[in-house]
């Protein structure tokens, strides 16, 4: 596939919007996001104006927030996550049918599981780029099945093994994807390679609120996707960033953090997210202001360059750019090479220009 131009992919973390202008949330970084000829996003809620709420967790849904999204440059979302159907089947079927109304393509959710694993295809200057959700931490009931409306899971068996032989010593925590889901996306993944040029995978994986610690299953999951054939891979619901590493010279981020996610009034009302509130400001929020957008650019159906812009989240939830002259820009890089360095990442981090972080395979 020679001949083609050469474009670019932005991908961000977990949106949820809750004010009464939802595109200002934006406002600083809308101008990055609207330069890429894709930008994707993982939405960590509904955007429906009816439903049931979820007793147990809730974020705020309203179709209001598609305009803001549409509005940024953002070009296709993902709906496989822990919040999708947390107002229920009316409020997932609502959603889709809002962002289809809107021409805002979305992944991983759909009227039944065989719907749900359809892949998004988007075509820029001739390069196919296409797009699969995933979602491994939801609440029993969210996942798709022949009949019934939600997302597309891959379960996870946790496994805790005592490795010490004094009673109560801490176990060894082993994660494993069950086989079906497992094998079921690498089916899909290689039907995708065959049509498209790269493939992006979405997965919503991880331990939420923990610095540092990626579970065995995301390793297992992102090395067994790039063996399939995808190129780049990107996690979502840690809501605070963690390593990135080059497997076979293709790039996974274990989490974007958060990119423009805030706990608005709405949210506050429902019970367990004032409970969530309370946890949340019960740490510290440094680690948690911390963001990123992943940056790749495709060139002859292959992708030649990946980076990552920092990014910093201000007091009012809203994403900004930091540069590497910054003292919050040079906090980010510094964070993101130690975290990576701490779980054993193979990847080298360099400075390019002074608003991007060239990614590349470590050389020793």
């Amino acid at each position: 596939m020679m001949g083609k131009d050469t474009i670019t992919f932005m991908g961000v973390g977990d949106i949820i919007i809750d004010r009464e202008k939802p595109e200002t949330i934006f406002q600083y970084v809308e101008d990055t996001l609207r330069s890429a000829d894709i930008t994707y996003a993982n939405c960590d809620q509904a955007y429906a104006d009816k439903g049931t709420p979820n007793p147990k967790q809730a974020s705020y849904s309203t179709s209001k927030n598609i305009p803001a999204l549409l509005h940024t440059g953002i070009d296709a979302v993902s709906l496989a996550n822990n919040h999708s159907l947390d107002w229920g089947v009316e409020g997932i079927l609502e959603t889709m049918e809002n962002l289809a109304k809107a021409g805002l393509p979305y992944v991983g959710t759909g009227r039944n599981l065989v719907e749900a694993r359809k892949p998004v295809i988007l075509e820029r200057k001739g390069i196919k780029v296409g797009l699969l959700a995933y979602s491994s931490v939801h609440l029993d009931g969210y996942e798709a099945t022949e009949d019934r409306p939600g997302l597309v899971p891959i379960r996870v068996r946790t496994i805790y093994e005592q490795v010490d032989y004094q009673p109560g010593t801490p176990p060894k925590i082993i994660t494993i994807a069950y086989k079906e889901d497992l094998t079921a996306m690498i089916d899909d993944i290689k039907k995708l390679k065959a049509q498209v040029d790269v493939v992006v995978v979405y997965y919503h994986w991880g331990i939420h609120l923990l610095p540092r610690v990626i579970p065995m299953y995301c390793f297992e999951l992102g090395h067994e996707a790039i063996d399939a054939g995808a190129d780049l891979i990107i996690g979502t619901h840690a809501h605070l960033l963690k390593g990135i590493e080059m497997y076979k010279g293709k790039a996974i981020f274990y989490s974007l953090g958060n990119f423009a996610l805030e706990l608005g009034k709405h949210m506050r009302d429902h019970e367990h997210v004032r409970e969530l509130d309370e946890h949340y400001r019960s740490f510290d929020w440094t680690e948690r202001m911390k963001t990123m957008i992943a940056k790749a650019v495709i060139e002859d159906g292959k992708i030649t360059r990946v980076s990552y812009i920092p990014g910093y989240i201000n007091e009012n939830s809203e994403p900004m750019i930091t540069k590497r002259g910054e003292p919050k820009g040079q906090e980010v890089f510094d964070y993101v090479k130690d975290i990576s360095r701490s779980e054993g990442l193979s990847v080298r981090f360099s400075w390019d220009g002074d608003s991007e972080v060239l990614i590349t395979p470590a050389t020793d």
